[in-house]
């Protein structure tokens, strides 16, 4: 199955957004809704936002444009608000394909797009378009590292390096500020390249990371979810180079059914010979820096001057994060880690005695594996939240490691302190969601980062 249209005489969005009445479908607690909202107001359009949470769930979202002339209905959508749209803007976290809302947008023809799309139509710069399953807003922030460094030394031909998408930040508002001399690092998730053929767009690069199960909440098989991601490569005019890490085997043949030229337009990143020198941990991101530098190679930019800057890259917020070493103890936030996998990874990352903290929203998701490698990898484990039991049942079947349980992360900072000698890492990677006791993980990572930096 091929992500494509879902009705069949699709309108586009019009140029001009002036004077339309334009329904945006979700605000989201991340800000792409926020700086979506923002730009239809610049551009001149009559906006009204809604949202299926309420606007205590939204409330940094709603305090965001509290001073915008936009109409809010929120806590539900109704659908007398069609009545009066002229377009409807999907925010990525809408799944159509189970939308009762959607589908009546459907159903009356409006005219629909997303955030995503009205960028890349209207996108001037060269872009640098990154997916994958794994390791896309770390190679993006590193990609943007390293070809600002090449500005800055006029090692490559751009005036401006830009970096939004799926990061976190949507790039509408610069618009109007970007040129065709200008390069766009631009991450995009496998919903937001839903509905790319919608307007046969493709990026001057396609960088893939990787590609495994991964979202299958979302769509019916790997398969459909791969045909989604595989949008970044079909370009109608075949002129795009690709970029392409390791791919499950079914992704392999579904990657060489949508890529016919392959020969030309492919380059796979090859494995390093010996580890590039960085500072963020990890073999995830030895994989991340290595299909950077195949992109720098690519593209042009000197590994000379690649190089020092992905030693200088100091990680993401909520990523494997480095908050501080006190004692001899480092601490580390990776609050992004919101299934028992992602903790792993990020086991795996350290070298040292680990004092793990676990837990968060619970989850019809099995812990066997992730407690195994718990209690082979850490001198003990912090427990917390709705999960924590869960995870800490699972871990007596696995060893004597020490396993506590407490309730949230103002507990479990100072009981870690206590717990870990010199030369351990106390590492934060909760492996569930948060929201049982937080809105989001970043807000979560902040408390984490916070109660460290008061010790």
């Amino acid at each position: 199955m091929k992500t494509t249209t879902r009705e069949p005489n699709a309108k586009p969005a019009p140029a001009s957004l002036r004077g339309h009445r334009v329904l945006v479908v979700g605000l989201g607690r991340f800000g792409g809704g926020v700086r979506l909202t923002q730009w239809l107001v610049q551009e001149g359009a009559l906006v009204t936002v809604t949202d299926q949470a309420d606007a205590s769930a939204l409330s940094e979202s709603v305090a965001a444009i509290s001073d915008l002339p936009v109409t809010l209905r929120l806590g539900a959508h109704d659908e007398r608000d069609l009545d009066a749209s002229d377009l409807v803007v999907i925010n990525p976290a809408v799944n159509k394909s189970t939308s009762a809302f959607f589908a009546e947008v459907v159903r009356r023809a409006i005219p629909w797009t997303t955030e995503m799309n009205l960028f890349c139509e209207r996108c001037l710069a060269t872009v640098i378009g990154v997916t994958g399953t794994y390791g896309k807003s770390t190679t993006c922030a590193m990609l943007h590292a390293t070809f600002e460094a090449g500005r800055v030394a006029g090692a490559v031909p751009y005036t401006a390096v830009h970096l939004g998408g799926n990061i976190g930040r949507s790039l509408l508002p610069e618009l109007a500020q970007m040129t065709p001399d200008d390069l766009v690092v631009l991450e995009v998730s496998n919903a937001q390249l839903e509905d790319l053929p919608r307007i046969r767009w493709a990026p001057s690069v396609a960088v893939i990371t990787n590609l495994f199960p991964h979202h299958l909440d979302r769509h019916a098989s790997f398969t459909e979810y791969v045909e989604a991601k595989l949008n970044i490569v079909r370009d109608p005019a075949s002129r795009s180079r690709v970029i392409a890490g390791e791919l499950h085997p079914e992704a392999e043949r579904l990657f060489a059914d949508a890529v016919d030229d392959s020969s030309e337009r492919v380059v796979r990143i090859p494995p390093s010979a010996q580890p590039i020198e960085l500072t963020v941990p990890g073999r995830h991101n030895q994989a991340n820096a290595a299909c950077v530098l195949t992109v720098c190679e690519v593209m042009g930019l000197d590994k000379g001057i690649a190089r020092p800057a992905l030693r200088s890259f100091r990680g993401l917020p909520h990523r494997l994060e480095f908050v501080r070493t006190l004692d001899g103890v480092d601490y580390y936030n990776d609050s992004k880690s919101t299934a028992p996998a992602a903790t792993i990874v990020a086991l795996d990352a350290m070298s040292r005695p680990v004092v793990a903290i676990v837990g968060g929203q619970r989850k019809d998701v099995t812990l066997d594996d992730c407690a195994k490698v718990l209690a082979d990898r850490c001198r003990a484990v912090v427990c917390m939240g709705e999960s924590g039991p869960t995870f800490a049942e699972a871990l007596h079947g696995c060893g004597d490691v020490p396993v506590y349980a407490v309730r949230g992360v103002a507990d479990t900072v100072p009981l870690a302190r206590s717990l870990a000698q010199s030369g351990d890492v106390v590492l934060f990677s909760p492996g569930a969601p948060s929201f049982d006791q937080y809105a989001n993980f970043t807000e979560r990572g902040r408390h984490f980062v916070e109660s460290v930096n008061a010790l």
